[in-house]
């Protein structure tokens, strides 16, 4: 009895000594992680169906999600960054890309297989029509079209809007751009409508035509489409800005706390996706390798760059919220009419094959940015996050802007360049908005020789003038008590910065800031590195804490 009490008196000590070391202890062996634990099998999701109308007035007036704004994001790494999973996947700025992946983005194929197409369900509401047919193969495809007389506008805004997000890191669908001849589709056994005010019933062949009367159509009889391939799984919903699913065990991150969700600002505000909130995205239950977890995809990229889906781009939007905030509406009254909105005096591009946006983006501010609604993952968004969007934006370079735009195919060659310029100057414009506004300071690595090197990405973008000097502290660094002590302060006109001698010790920590630098960079980065046989490996980084 006694040897059974002492076994289990120690077990409960190594238990409390491990629990006490694990609050403490700052990095683990497997730091730091690029992969999103997916422990658990989620086994009985239901399906999340947003209502748009309660969406608008719990953003505008409730505030969903913590209250506790200025909060770091919860879901990054020991080395600041946002690792593979559910909701992103690391692409432009970690993995090389060329401009034929991006035209490739998430395709695997070429489209629909040749034969018919069996119309399972239509959407009869709205202006523009849309199909949801299989394929001869049994592939689901959803099916849009054009708004007359704007050929090319929605669907090839969709494709390059769908390209680039793809290249930033999200879960996207694939798209393919098409010809349908009415005469290729089939009606199926079971297929029903809703027309406008009549009740569910079985389609017929003139609902078809009358679905294909509000859509643009070429001289030949056949409609440019855009066809998106269904994703794979089970779809459970769309996703949610703040919460989490309580029907995914592995969803235990408050989405507001996101980074790639708050971040998702930046490339919305980016492409001019005013469109982008929950019911635009999908959620779903897929099975890989043995197990079942939820991804969580963005579509419906219709009202993206110049075009509204149903028309071109109006003035306002991208500059106001789809219903005005209460302060907003007040300082209206107050100005008697007399302060006028900056886009109803600027100039504006047009064109059928890609719609309407303003002529020059030079002075186009980031900041001031709008989408129709927000929601509590953008109110989180701190400088940070800002920074890690840009920097991927940073690795999106104009030949890949301009092979997601020849995606597009809008047959206009003098619209495509200027598509592909604008995109780029807003891109432009977003590095200048956020790289800055933090210490800027990346791929920091401690050579052979003891020497920290590191780039200045804003500086490497063009958007700031080189700093006249980087300081840094070197520590010793305990990291079994998350504790630093100071050993030496080195300063260097540039990168890189000599290591001082050092006491033996398994991780440093190293403090860098620039010297008469913007006043945002005065404030230090740590960087932390630990000692392997090969040398030493970053693993850890704060830019701010």
């Amino acid at each position: 009895m006694m040897g059974r009490r002492l076994i289990l008196t120690l077990a409960v000590l190594a238990a409390l000594t491990w629990a006490a070391d694990a609050q403490t202890r700052r990095f683990f062996p497997d730091d730091p992680l690029w992969q999103e634990p997916v422990t658990q099998d989620v086994k009985d999701a239901k399906r999340y169906e947003p209502d748009l109308a309660f969406q608008t007035l719990e953003n505008l007036f409730w505030r969903p999600g913590d209250r506790t704004l200025g909060q770091r994001a919860k879901n990054i790494n020991t080395v600041d960054e946002v690792p593979d999973g559910p909701f992103f996947v690391n692409r432009a700025g970690r993995v090389p890309l060329t401009p034929q992946q991006v035209a490739r983005g998430a395709n695997t194929g070429k489209g629909p297989a040749p034969g018919a197409w069996t119309v399972v369900s239509a959407k009869s509401d709205g202006v523009t029509p849309g199909f949801t047919i299989r394929d001869s193969a049994g592939q689901l495809w959803f099916i849009k079209f054009d708004p007359p007389g704007w050929r090319g506008m929605a669907t090839g805004s969709e494709i390059v809007a769908a390209k680039l997000f793809w290249a930033a890191g999200y879960h996207t669908a694939e798209y393919h751009i098409g010809q349908l001849r009415p005469d290729n589709l089939v009606i199926g056994d079971n297929t029903r409508i809703t027309p406008p005010g009549e009740m569910s019933r079985s389609m017929h062949r003139s609902d078809i035509a009358w679905l294909l009367s509000r859509a643009d159509r070429d001289a030949d009889g056949s409609y440019r489409v855009i066809m998106s391939k269904a994703t794979p799984g089970r779809p459970v919903g769309r996703i949610a800005f703040h919460g989490t699913r309580a029907d995914d065990p592995n969803d235990i991150v408050p989405h507001e706390h996101r980074r790639e969700l708050r971040g998702y600002f930046v490339f919305a505000a980016w492409l001019n996706h005013v469109d982008a909130k929950g019911i635009n995205s999908l959620s779903s239950l897929v099975t890989e390798n043995g197990r079942s977890f939820i991804r969580h995809y963005l579509l419906d990229f219709g009202s993206a760059l110049g075009s509204a889906a149903v028309g071109p781009r109006e003035g306002w939007e991208g500059y106001e919220a789809l219903v005005e905030q209460p302060g907003e509406i007040g300082r209206r009254v107050l100005s008697f009419g007399f302060r006028i909105p900056k886009w109803r005096t600027q100039d504006y591009y047009e064109s059928p094959s890609i719609g309407r946006l303003p002529t020059d983006h030079g002075d186009w501010d980031p900041e001031t940015w709008w989408p129709h609604i927000t929601n509590a993952a953008f109110r989180h968004m701190r400088s940070d996050d800002t920074f890690w969007a840009a920097t991927k934006l940073a690795a999106i370079d104009g030949d890949m802007i301009k092979a997601a735009v020849a995606e597009g195919q809008f047959g206009d060659p003098a619209a495509e360049a200027f598509l592909a310029g604008a995109i780029a100057d807003r891109r432009l414009r977003i590095l200048q908005a956020f790289l800055p506004k933090v210490n800027p300071l990346v791929d920091l690595a401690i050579g052979p020789e003891g020497r920290l090197t590191f780039r200045n990405l804003a500086v490497d973008a063009a958007v700031a003038d080189r700093a006249p000097g980087y300081r840094a502290l070197w520590y010793t660094f305990d990291n079994l008590t998350d504790t630093a002590r100071l050993v030496a302060t080195t300063e260097e006109t540039q990168s890189p910065l000599q290591m001082p001698a050092m006491p033996a010790s398994e991780f440093i920590k190293v403090d860098i800031s620039a010297v008469g630098g913007p006043e945002a960079w005065a404030r230090p980065i740590s960087a932390y590195f630990r000692r392997n046989n090969s040398g030493w490996a970053l693993v850890g980084l704060e830019r701010l804490p």
